[in-house]
This record gives C-alpha cells, structure tokens and sequence, in this order.
C-alpha cells in the first residue's frame, strides 16, 4: 500500500506539536507565570512552543536560524491569527539585548549546540535572577509498534546517536549528568528537575511521520528516507492495523534554573 508521506518540513512541523498541557500545569505550580514576562524561546523551530507561551500571554519572541522552519512558524501563526515575531539567531549567538529577559526557553535542542557558547549566551540576555529553561520529550519504547520500528531501521540503516541525548550513559530522567553538572558550574541554580509521563495518539502513517523527523535520520536524503518510510509503513502495516490509533507513553523532562 503507498501513502503519501509530509514533506521533511511538515513532519518536523508535526512531530514537535505534541507539547502536552501538564508542562505547563507543571511549570504553574512551580511559580511560573507568563502573563506579561518577557520570554525568549531559542530554537524556535516551527514555532510550536512559541505559539503556546504568546497564548498564555507571554511577550514571547523565538529565535531560529532557519529560513525555512522561521517561514513555517509564520504561517502556522497566520492561520490562527497570531502576531508572533521570530528573529535569526543561534543559540551561541541570539541577537538579542542584553539582561533583557525575564525566561529564556530550549526545547528539544539543547544537544544540537556548543553548550559552553549557549550557556554564556543565555547569562548575558536573562535578567538578573532571570529563569532557564531546558525541556526535552521522546517517546518510550515499551510498545510493540515502537520495538518493531526500531527492529526495522536497525536492519536498514545505521543510526547515529552521536548528537542526541542518548549518546551519554550517564544520564538523569533522560538528561545527561555532564549538562547538569555544566549549567551548576556557570552559575545557574538548579531549582527543581523533575520529569512526567504523557501519552500521544498515532496512525501508523502519523508514526512514520514522526520516525522521519527523528534526528536519528536525520543524515539521510530526502529522496531515500521517503522509500524508507514507505518501507517501514509497509513493514508495520503487516504486523499492525494501520486503520486503528494506538497511544504512546513519552517522558517529558524540565530544568529549571535560575540565573
């Protein structure tokens, strides 16, 4: 059976707007609170966090270097009637003012950058006693469509781990100890961390989507990982029904910090 898979940007799109309300419920409780505070999301992608914050009142502005992803985000926002600005930047380079934030965000990227650079990056933009934020999700791989999918792309690719957070073995609800042990250096206070469980619904061909955003692929062209996920849905669709949802366990992890 062929299905017409999302174009690389769509997927990615996809696979980060799975945010779930409990980050927020949890960051509520915690003190939190976004109505009027200046936040920075850095790594902004398609904007799917950006959005959530500028909803719950923060003068949120996201910082991306992609073209691409930061032309996604403005159309998505466009549809939904938002007014959201995003700026060209990197994590060790923002462009943003000095001590001007109030929260500075990272979801999901943290391993993508020079972590010393990004660390000294986000001291100089937060305000004094200004909040650090780095989140992080993934799915668990205790279902049975998840240990097929992994039996799968062992046998047909080589997955590299080398830029994920999976890479180190020393690690704490998902994070490795050397980043903890990096921010405490700098400076920050760790506050509290802490992760929860969520659960996500999929089709099988919204799963292969999402296995085609992982960054484990993520070296592969896009001509090839098309035939791939195509593979890969047929290869799944004979051991599960692709007309039926099925809901996935995913751990959501949080440091908070202050500066």
């Amino acid at each position: 059976m062929e299905v017409n898979f999302r174009n690389k940007t769509s997927r990615y799109a996809a696979s980060c707007d799975d945010i779930p309300h409990q980050f927020f419920d949890t960051l509520k409780v915690r003190g939190i609170v976004w109505e009027g505070r200046k936040v920075a999301e850095i790594g902004s992608g398609t904007g799917a966090m950006t959005r959530k914050l500028h909803k719950r009142g923060a003068e949120v502005i996201g910082v991306e270097p992609s073209i691409e992803l930061r032309k996604t985000a403005k159309a998505l926002e466009s549809k939904q009637y938002l007014e959201i600005p995003y700026l060209t930047g990197t994590a060790e380079s923002t462009n943003l003012p000095d001590h001007y934030y109030d929260v500075t965000m990272i979801h999901r990227s943290w391993h993508l950058f020079d972590r010393p650079k990004a660390i000294s990056e986000m001291k100089r933009i937060l305000k004094e006693n200004g909040t650090f934020i780095v989140s992080d999700s993934s799915f668990l791989q205790h279902h049975e469509v998840v240990k097929d999918t992994m039996t799968f792309l062992d046998e047909n690719i080589e997955i590299t781990l080398a830029e994920s957070t999976s890479a180190s073995e020393n690690q704490v609800n998902g994070f490795p100890v050397e980043w903890l042990l990096e921010w405490q250096k700098a400076d920050f206070m760790i506050k509290d961390f802490y992760s929860f469980n969520y659960t996500v619904d999929f089709s099988l061909q919204t799963w292969c989507e999402q296995v085609g955003a992982l960054s484990w692929l993520a070296h592969i062209e896009d001509t090839e990982k098309e035939g791939l996920l195509q593979s890969l849905y047929t290869f799944l669709s004979k051991r599960h029904d692709s007309l039926h949802q099925f809901s996935l366990q995913h751990q959501f992890t949080v440091c908070l910090m202050k500066k």
